[in-house]
């Protein structure tokens, strides 16, 4: 496949938390099978809901994670930048979005068919643990700030 992809935007796949213990054979297996994107500043790259077919690499910039509340409010979740990965969930339990991607910024991304995502870790079983060992890692923290986000918010009653 021909790619766009750049020394820097290379070193961003081996230094990026998900890919960071991974052998530079196993990298290529992703990277091979990565696709070059890029949007300008406040497009949408993901819509919360619909089905989801790719994993993506922030190679530069930033993008907002939002969500709508039950009234419609659409609120920021985090911001990611480059290095961080995003659309794993769907992956994970084969489940619509859970939520919105926003370019924050201009940015350029990889992006992965979960479908060569799949094959790669039933193929390889010690890069699948390697992998989804980073996954697991990746989402307790993100599950962690939620909480402490949570905790914060002056409306939450006790109701148990």
């Amino acid at each position: 496949m021909v790619s766009n992809f750049t020394e820097e935007h290379r070193g961003i796949f081996k230094t990026a938390y998900l890919f960071r213990n991974l052998e530079p054979a196993e990298l290529e297996l992703f990277i091979d099978k990565a696709e070059y994107a890029e949007w300008n500043a406040n497009n949408i790259v993901i819509r919360e809901d619909d089905p989801g077919e790719h994993l993506f690499l922030l190679l530069s910039g930033k993008v907002r994670i939002t969500k709508r509340t039950y009234e419609g409010i659409e609120q920021i979740l985090g911001i990611l930048s480059t290095g961080d990965f995003f659309g794993e969930m769907v992956l994970l339990d084969h489940r619509s979005r859970s939520a919105s991607v926003y370019s924050h910024t201009k940015i350029e991304l990889a992006r992965i068919p979960h479908s060569d995502i799949s094959n790669i870790l039933t193929d390889n079983p010690r890069i699948g643990l390697k992998v989804v060992r980073a996954f697991s890692e990746v989402l307790s923290l993100r599950l962690r700030n939620a909480n402490d986000k949570l905790r914060s918010l002056p409306f939450i009653e006790r109701t148990f």
